[in-house]
């Protein structure tokens, strides 16, 4: 079944998305996240989140998708071994070293391709399938009928939504890194395209501000089509945001009535877009966040803190009593899953007035109020004559529902065992250092008229290049062919690498990972 998978940057926000009905969550530790600016969880906080999450049986997903430097292995892969005792899920990821960790440590946890690794073709999607990945998360920017192409791959697709898009394309973007020394795949994005920006002097414009996508309307497609996640973004906002939106995508999902203008309200950029997704992209896609905007939101927040200030129900109780003379209290509460706890109590009493019957113990019981249970039944044996205080089921109810916590999050949590004893982190093997050697990325054809071929091992020419510089009398033993970032014609672009490799082109910069199943 397809899942609603919530973003959460903080405690409340996780609190919020569990109560408005979300079916996964994803966040991140303090360390390795790309939205390093987000509250982020701590590891108290990361085993207190496991714990909400699977008493619910919601999963809880991991991201650890920022880039790693070789100091920062072995403190990943304590990261990674705490995951796995407390039971996180899954991993997110972009590294691949931490395909390998996983692969000789924990072989039994999920991973999860992320966004950053831009895939967006079937060739990446079954690449990352070969590695390990169970899952990826596709780019931003597809429209439905790649989604659909993608998802009929046995790998589970994972599909942003709702939120945010980048004006570059996912994964692929440098700008906040050059201008500010602030990098995107460090976990540290400083969203310059969200300023005021413009190619006309004199002209008040934000030309690299993209509106927030919204594809509620897509949930059926989507669905219909094999998505098996349906993902919001919004990891740096509020939990107002994200109970909105939870509980939107969920009514959506359960074809019930959702309030569009709400999801507005509390968070857009002068509207939202489907550009992407319906593949028709163009001016209308562009907007900021004005001042209409923010008022908008402030005015819409109590309302939304409502949606979660009360605990959604996840489960129903089956309750079986018995009440005997001169014996201890005895009332079971049973789950969906068969899941039994037992409370005793105190020997009751003989009435003085009125005695316990089967309509008081079902008024007390059913009283679960803000508790994740429901009352679905009641089973009881009672002996006449006898006094229970109301204030003793009480007691005894709340006892219940708290082994019941315990039990359920016991239940859902398969934690994954975790040896390092052959992991490999030796990274000081000089005989693998070679002397470095000049390779050049060529724009413009007559930029080879000042190259000295002698000077240089290859030359990276993009593909619609590579063919005219090969007619010119370049060396072809020089030049390496540089595939696009992002295609929307996969076979297109594989078709012209066959035809200039059978020219005697030999050489391949695999710019993604789908690149990679046409080298050798």
């Amino acid at each position: 079944m397809t899942e609603i998978l919530a973003p959460c940057g903080s405690f409340e926000t996780l609190l919020a998305a569990l109560r408005c009905g979300a079916d996964a969550v994803y966040l991140g530790a303090d360390k390795f996240s790309a939205r390093q600016n987000a509250t982020n969880f701590s590891n108290e906080e990361l085993k207190q989140a496991v714990f909400e999450c699977h008493k619910r049986n919601v999963k809880v997903y991991l991201a650890l998708n920022t880039l790693l430097t070789d100091e920062q292995i072995e403190q990943c892969l304590e990261t990674v071994k705490f995951a796995c005792e407390i039971g996180i899920d899954g991993l997110i990821t972009q590294d691949l070293s931490l395909i390998e960790i996983v692969k000789c440590c924990c072989p039994d946890l999920e991973i999860h391709s992320s966004t950053q690794m831009t895939i967006h073709t079937q060739r990446g999607a079954t690449q990352v399938g070969e590695w390990g990945f169970s899952r990826t998360v596709l780019s931003r920017e597809l429209p439905l009928k790649i989604i659909k192409e993608i998802s009929n791959i046995p790998i589970e697709t994972e599909v942003f939504v709702h939120g945010a898009l980048c004006m570059s394309v996912s994964g692929q973007c440098f700008m906040s890194g050059v201008i500010g020394s602030r990098s995107a795949n460090r976990g540290f994005c400083a969203q310059p395209c969200r300023l005021p920006m413009t190619a006309v002097k004199g002209k008040d414009e934000y030309a690299l501000s993209l509106k927030d996508m919204c594809e509620i309307k897509y949930v059926d497609k989507l669905v219909d089509i094999g998505v098996d996640s349906l993902k919001i973004e919004g990891r740096m906002k509020r939990p107002e945001y994200v109970a909105a939106s939870v509980t939107a995508y969920k009514q959506a999902l359960n074809h019930e009535k959702y309030d569009i203008s709400l999801l507005e309200q509390v968070f857009s950029r002068s509207g939202f877009t489907d550009g992407y997704i319906a593949d028709k992209k163009g001016k209308d896609m562009f907007g900021f966040r004005t001042k209409e905007n923010v008022e908008a939101s402030a005015s819409v927040l109590p309302k939304l803190h409502e949606l979660y200030r009360h605990e959604g129900k996840r489960s129903e109780l089956l309750f079986s009593c018995k009440i005997k003379k001169d014996c201890p209290i005895e009332i079971i509460a049973t789950d969906e899953n068969g899941i039994s706890v037992l409370a005793l109590s105190d020997v009751p009493q003989q009435a003085k007035n009125r005695s316990c019957d089967e309509e008081m113990l079902k008024k007390q019981l059913s009283k679960l109020g803000d508790t994740i249970y429901s009352f679905k039944g009641l089973s009881a044996e009672i002996d006449d004559g006898l006094a229970v205080p109301t204030s003793q089921l009480n007691s005894i109810r709340r006892e219940l529902t708290a082994q019941l916590d315990k039990k359920r999050a016991e239940y859902y949590t398969k934690k994954v065992s975790f040896n390092a004893d052959n992991l490999n982190l030796d990274f000081n093997n000089k005989s693998k250092i070679q002397k470095p050697k000049i390779r050049i990325s060529i724009s413009k054809l007559n930029q080879l008229e000042k190259i000295n071929f002698n000077d240089v091992e290859l030359l990276n020419l993009s593909l619609d290049l590579v063919e005219s510089a090969v007619n010119m009398g370049a060396l072809k033993d020089k030049i390496s062919v540089q595939m696009p970032r992002f295609t929307f014609d996969e076979e297109r672009d594989f078709q012209k690498l066959k035809m200039i490799n059978a020219k005697g082109v030999h050489h391949l910069l695999c710019t993604n990972i789908a690149h990679l199943s046409k080298a050798d």
